[in-house]
């Protein structure tokens, strides 16, 4: 199936003469195809273009002449007709835009949709994956109101709905239960209280051996819908509890030391192998204390009251760690051979974080091949390298036109530097991950700093680097067998929305196609005045695309209070509950010095690395 020509599914967009998709700035010309898509194949009057051009108020002396003027600025940019034929006609004070099938976006993502639950059905999982997908990546942010008439729009909105619970459905059929846990992760991010999306997360994680965590999803899901309804769950998602609780029942085993706890035992392994010299790290925890876990007493996905952890550490267990509570893959900077000594290694650090600026860097990572990249991946540990070119930015030529931005990234260099980068900290496909996290702060790459629509230079240039991007990923990809990468946004990008300029939060919709084809997403977090709030934004907004890793934590200039103050945040039971739910999974100290300062730093940062870290599975 041929990319669409016309693309309604988030900004209005149009293909050029080359083929290439790209949005049209705001202006007459953008709202005439709006109001033509909309009534596509029909001939549409003068009257009814006016009315969605001008107010009333502002009618131009000649409607005519000034559709005709619009019109013929909108043909120049038409992608020609079928078998010849005028892809805009006009007769008569009217006009109507011919839009074959297949050529509306919208028209091919509801037969992608179809065709995926048609797979489903008939026993064909990977099939209904790849159909749904390919739906979904069509999907660049919510229909324009002038468009898609309402009915339409809601209707699509809805189908993408079905698209994401047929795909988690599809996933789990096909052996890939993180996939969908993830998946369903995002659509609950976007919408609580949609009780399909809570038992695709439920069954996720059942398949994945996750009874516990299943549980307690089903007890968020049966409280929130009693808070909001006051009604319980629905006949479904009760089945599945109902069979969760046998399952977990069946999983019990009779105490083995004395004293022997108040009936059966369950054994609960905390995910991800243990730092080396620990062990592997098994906690006894009474089925009793489980049965609570079960009726809510211990919220583990959300954060636990402090009559859960009273309770926990009467069971024998530490405060902070809960057998369900939530684990993040922490890491460390600036790179291995300072933090192979720092204390917070021994704390249970499973990543170590490196960056890349310039050509020049790549002498020293090729020279770490020899003994440290080979030596972290046998600690365990994942490697993680943060790509960030600081330079001015430039006119350039690119075959989107006229940009500006920085340089380097879009050069011939950069896909050779990238190949020799991943060729030396590739690992075995099997083995720890490689991350890399790309286009540091990539918002501020092009010379119109944060705004995708700020001018058409810079809407060039980010054309241009998410092309690039998927350029790298295929070098990347074909260098290191355990690589998974992702881009990278400076971590105050959600906290404000300027949807005109395409900034802030808005920013998001235009890179939705190469965030969804990554592996993960990334932000840094290093404001001088505080980053809690901007880390639970950030999460909040890229967990719609998939996991999420705060790739460098470090508050500008090291102010110790606001240090302290953000991880106090960060890390309170329920805001991390709540964070990693929304899809944070990774989380990278950008070095160890201020905490080798300051004592209390290091004891804070050392007691949540040890309550809540985790080591990083095989990359595949």
């Amino acid at each position: 199936m041929e990319e669409p020509l016309f693309a309604v599914l988030g900004p209005l967009a149009v293909a050029g003469a080359d083929g290439t998709v790209a949005p049209l700035p705001p202006g007459r010309r953008r709202t005439l195809l709006a109001a033509l898509l909309r009534h596509r194949n029909r001939w549409v009057d003068n009257d009814t273009l006016a009315a969605a051009l001008w107010e009333r108020t502002d009618y131009p002396s000649s409607i005519s002449g000034s559709i005709k003027t619009y019109v013929h600025q909108l043909r120049k940019i038409l992608p020609a007709g079928s078998d010849g034929a005028a892809r805009l006609a006009g007769r008569g004070g009217a006009y109507r835009l011919t839009v074959a099938h297949g050529e509306l976006d919208a028209d091919v993502f509801e037969a992608l949709v179809e065709a995926g639950a048609d797979a489903l059905g008939r026993g064909d999982p990977a099939e209904a994956v790849r159909a749904q997908q390919r739906a979904l990546a069509l999907w660049r942010g919510t229909p324009e109101e002038d468009a898609l008439d309402p009915v339409a729009a809601r209707h699509l909105d809805e189908l993408r709905w079905t698209a994401r619970y047929t795909l988690a459905d599809a996933l789990v059929a096909s052996g890939e239960p993180g996939e969908a846990i993830a998946l369903a992760r995002a659509m609950l991010t976007e919408d609580r209280l949609r009780e399909p999306a809570w038992e695709r997360l439920v069954l996720a994680q059942r398949a994945a051996g996750w009874q516990v965590d299943a549980l307690a999803s089903y007890e968020r899901a049966r409280v929130l819908l009693l808070e909001t309804f006051g009604a319980e769950p629905g006949s479904r998602l009760r089945e599945v509890y109902r069979a969760l609780l046998s399952e977990t029942a069946e999983q019990t085993v009779p105490p083995v030391s004395p004293p022997a706890p108040p009936g059966p035992v369950v054994e609960v392994i905390a995910d991800g192998p243990a730092p080396p010299g620990r062990g592997l790290r098994r906690r006894r925890v009474p089925a009793g204390l489980l049965a609570l876990v079960v009726a809510g007493v211990l919220v583990l996905a959300g954060g636990s009251s402090v009559a859960g952890q009273q309770l926990f550490r009467a069971a024998g267990g530490q405060a902070g760690g809960l057998p369900a509570a939530p684990k993040l893959l922490f890491g460390l900077g600036p790179d291995p051979v300072r933090a192979e000594a720092s204390p917070l290694m021994s704390a249970g650090i499973g990543m170590v974080t490196t960056w890349y600026h310039k050509q020049t860097d790549l002498e020293r990572f090729e020279g770490w091949r020899a003994d440290v990249v080979p030596r972290t991946y046998a600690s365990g540990r994942a490697m993680h390298v943060v790509v960030g070119t600081w330079e001015k930015g430039t006119s350039l030529e690119t075959r989107y036109g006229r940009a500006c931005g920085q340089p380097y990234p879009l050069s011939s260099e950069f896909l050779t530097d990238m190949r020799r980068l991943a060729a030396a900290f590739a690992g075995p496909a099997d083995g720890p991950p490689l991350y890399v996290s790309m286009f540091s702060g990539l918002q501020k790459l092009a010379c119109a700093n944060n705004g995708y629509l700020d001018d058409p230079a810079t809407t060039a240039y980010y054309l241009a680097l998410k092309e690039r991007y998927f350029e790298v990923m295929a070098v990347m990809r074909a260098a290191a067998p355990n690589l998974r990468i992702g881009l990278n946004w400076d971590g105050w990008n959600a906290s404000h929305d300027e949807p005109a300029e395409g900034a802030g939060r808005s920013m998001f919709q235009y890179f939705a196609e190469p965030m969804r084809a990554s592996d993960f997403q990334s932000f840094g977090a290093f404001v001088p005045e505080g980053n809690a709030t901007h880390i639970v934004q950030m999460v909040h907004e890229l967990g719609r695309y998939g996991p999420v890793m705060v790739a460098h934590y470090g508050p500008h200039e090291d102010p110790v209070d606001v240090y302290l103050d953000d991880l106090h945040r960060t890390f309170a039971p329920a805001i991390l509950g709540d964070l990693v739910s929304s899809g944070l999974f990774a989380f990278s100290f950008k070095d160890p010095d201020l905490q080798r300062e300051d004592p209390d730093l290091m004891t804070l940062s050392a007691t949540i690395v040890e309550d809540y870290g985790r080591f990083p599975p095989a990359s595949r």
